[in-house]
């Protein structure tokens, strides 16, 4: 019931340990850096040189032991925080660069890995809080999940995507929720007594959000990784990695259409089921084992009690046992609270009793316990209220969700944890009945992207910047999300000023309260007459007073200076292999337009060494190869694009001149430096999505370029020595070398022992190509591939 740690993670830590050190000492650029530590789960907050460890949880489920282990490492590396996400994930923050590698080396000790938490990864699998113990479930999503993450983490090619790929499972046919907004849905249902799932795709928040397409009405479960596969493989091929900004999977669609799209993929699926490893059959764990113990003897049930059981406790499904919500604000364990650690300690002591599957993190960014029996909820109320100060205030006031905002994102506009903090006290003022609203969703993004799951909330809302006349604090308002068998998202309804919200929420909420005899459901309220009355609130806020007259309106919630987003850095979400691209077109364009600015021989000829060294640097990764000194990266671009003639032969000169000598005077140069960066530019942006060269031309090299036939090589077959290339590097450049052969071609490349030759094959099989030979030479592989 958790996932296995892939067998490369050893060697990834180390590597990670290897690229902090040569990042440290200025041996690597930050953005190499960035691109390896990213895909590990690890970013960089606000603050620069302060880390976050992102732990990946499927499903939310995480051991009572694995938990108490990891607040342990958290505080040997002197974490202050630990914080639950709304993909029901657990981050480490406020890590130093030097304590990140023994973090990542303590949790493969317990089980648990960062692996895939950021970059264009296969992300956290999502799973409902609730599978395993609802009474109106098809049947239990988890183990499906854990089944898929074991699978796919293993893989390399899930670390090399055009973007991020999030997956959601629901455990109800009637109610999608999650796995409507992801790139993949699989909802769980049970078709003549075979369990399987309808699946969706596409789905997602962020940039022209959409809800998923459905791919499937029916699959058996037991062809899971065979449609995961597919549409990864699918999506990896034909996603969009040029532009960052059109790259997630929904956008295909956007591009195709989705009858097109969708045939596509099953085509994918139709070759994946001849290929695809058979699927292990899935074995589910007994949750509730035999336990010992004693109920208090004494325990009075006074109205406090009773009112925690209404609000926080549910039955299950399985006789005698019961699930309680356990609110954290906003999602935070503080490492520095030494009285709510040591009551959280005894929680996680408590519910061991009764076994290891008694925690799930929400997507609300609390926990909650499951599989406690009936005697032990008057103990375990008693070791709550230690933990947890607000054990019986209204459910919905404990459960609003927001992402971490400007406080530590660096991407954030808005401070969007402290906004949460005033929504709940404008309602914990109100003498409204909330009860009735345990289940209404109060979703905060800090920028237009989705981290909050604003698109999804009942109430939702999104930073920007507003203006007057000067810059204040706001907020997207969106209303109304369905998330029953025909999602949809909330509608944007207009914007407000983040002072105004607090107040904004709370006439919304008492004025459902007094109507909701009247609606079957908040969505429908908040879709008509709740609709008008935010209509109306939102002109009545729309001018806020000046500067002068009340300034509060231009500091943020919990700000201490007035509201600003200089401070607003690179987004670090989609940090991989290719953005060493960006730097280098930007060198590029900074240098030449500096060349018209300057007139100091040194410093010119210094611009146009920049130039050189970055167009021939700009595309190789496009090749999987990673040059790691300045010699490498010359003969690389001669060996993959003047060799390969995808740029004129003329250029060699040039290059070889600032491979042998960089102080070498380019003065008279320069305009063949400036023609090669033109090369390469124009190169680059007639590349398709997928990275790959449109037209190979060939030259003459004492002519200037003309156009000819494509280049066909005249060797049977291709050959890479690809030993000493780690893993995933040596089944990137072995996708690269195969993506431009013809079917029936065959590729030979050598491998190293262990994790290269246990991973490059298999891959290599999942592409739909044949492996002819896989034989050991002395301490190294010989393996020859045929295209398919």
């Amino acid at each position: 019931m958790t996932y296995k740690l892939p067998s490369t993670l050893g060697e990834d830590i180390a590597r990670f340990e290897t690229m902090a050190a040569d990042y440290e000492s200025h041996r690597i650029e930050a953005v190499q850096f960035k691109a390896f530590r990213v895909p590990m789960g690890v970013y960089e907050q606000r603050v620069d040189g302060v880390y976050m460890a992102r732990v990946r949880t499927t499903g939310g489920v995480i051991y009572p032991e694995q938990l108490a282990e990891l607040i342990r490492i958290g505080q040997r590396h002197h974490s202050s925080l630990l914080h639950i996400t709304t993909r029901q994930e657990i981050q480490i923050q406020n890590l130093a660069i030097d304590n990140v590698k023994p973090v990542l080396e303590d949790l493969q000790g317990i089980g648990l890995a960062t692996k895939g938490g950021g970059g264009n990864t296969v992300r956290n699998i999502m799973v409902s809080e609730f599978s395993g113990i609802w009474g109106e479930e098809d049947f239990d999503t988890t183990p499906y999940a854990m089944a898929l993450t074991t699978k796919f983490i293993a893989e390399p090619d899930s670390y090399l995507l055009p973007r991020k790929l999030k997956i959601a499972f629901s455990s109800d046919s009637t109610n999608i929720d999650y796995a409507a907004v992801n790139d993949i849905g699989f909802v769980a249902s049970i078709r003549d007594g075979v369990r399987g799932f309808r699946v969706f795709v596409g789905g997602g928040g962020g940039t022209k959000p959409s809800t998923a397409w459905l791919l499937f009405d029916f699959i058996p479960a037991e062809e899971l990784f065979v449609v995961a596969g597919a549409i990864k493989k699918y999506f990896s091929e034909n996603g969009n990695r040029k532009n960052r900004n059109k790259a997630r999977l929904r956008f295909v669609f956007y591009k195709l259409g989705e009858e097109e799209t969708i045939r596509q993929i099953k085509e994918y699926y139709t070759e994946a089921k001849k290929t695809t490893t058979e699927q292990e059959d899935i074995v589910y764990e007994n949750e509730r084992p035999q336990y010992q113990y004693s109920s208090l003897s004494e325990f009075a049930e006074n109205q406090e009690y009773k009112l925690w059981r209404k609000r926080y406790v549910i039955r299950q499904r399985q006789e005698g046992y019961f699930s309680i919500l356990v609110p954290l604000l906003l999602g935070n364990i503080s490492l520095e609270d030494a009285n709510s650690l040591e009551g959280l300690d005894k929680l996680l002591k408590f519910i061991s009793i009764f076994g290891k599957h008694t925690i799930r993190f929400t997507t609300s960014q609390n926990i909650r316990l499951r599989n406690i029996p009936e005697e032990a909820l008057p103990e375990l109320f008693t070791i709550l209220k230690k933990f947890v100060p607000d054990i019986v205030t209204p459910v919905i006031i404990n459960n609003i969700t927001s992402c971490t905002g400007a406080d530590t994102c660096r991407l954030g506009i808005c401070l969007s944890k402290e906004l949460a903090k005033a929504i709940r006290r404008e309602l914990l003022r109100s003498d409204a009945e909330f009860d009735a609203l345990a289940d209404v969703r109060i979703q905060i993004s800090g920028c237009p992207n989705s981290c909050g799951q604003q698109f999804w909330g009942d109430i939702g809302f999104s930073g920007k910047v507003l203006r007057n006349d000067r810059p204040y604090p706001g907020y997207q308002v969106y209303l109304g999300a369905k998330r029953d068998t025909a999602p949809c998202f909330a509608e944007g309804v207009g914007s407000i000023s983040a002072r105004d919200i607090p107040k904004f929420v709370r006439l919304l909420l008492e004025d459902y309260i007094a109507k909701s005899v009247d609606y079957k459901s908040i969505t429908q309220y908040l879709n008509t007459d709740g609709k008008k009355l935010a209509l109306k609130l939102l002109a009545e806020y729309e001018n806020i007073p000046s500067f002068a007259d009340d300034k509060n309106y231009y500091f943020d919630w919990g700000a201490d200076e007035i509201f600003s987003v200089v401070g607003r850095g690179t987004p670090e979400c989609s940090a991989g292999l290719f953005d060493m691209i960006e730097v280098d077109l930007g060198i590029i364009n900074d240098s030449r337009a500096k060349l018209n600015e300057v007139k100091d021989i040194s410093l010119r000829n210094r611009l146009l060494y920049d130039i050189l060294y970055s167009s021939s640097r700009m595309l190789l990764v496009t090749r999987g190869v990673e040059p790691k000194t300045t010699e490498e990266i010359f003969n690389l671009f001669i060996e993959h694009f003047i060799d390969n003639k995808f740029v004129n032969p003329a250029f060699r000169k040039i290059v070889t001149t600032a491979r042998d000598n960089e102080r070498f005077d380019f003065s008279s140069s320069e305009r063949a430096i400036l023609e090669l960066a033109d090369a390469v530019i124009d190169l680059y942006n007639n590349m398709d999505d997928s990275l790959q060269f449109k037209v190979v031309k060939t030259f003459d090299a004492s002519k200037p370029e003309t156009t000819a036939e494509p280049a066909v090589s005249a060797v049977a077959r291709k050959f890479k020595d690809l030993r000493g290339v780690a893993c995933p590097m040596n089944f990137v450049q072995t996708k690269i070398l195969l993506s431009p052969m013809q079917a029936g071609e065959e590729l030979e490349i050598l491998l190293d022992d262990g994790a290269p030759i246990n991973n490059v094959p298999g891959s290599v099989r999942q592409e739909g190509h044949e492996i002819l030979l896989q034989k050991r030479e002395g301490e190294y592989w010989k393996v020859i591939i045929k295209k398919k």
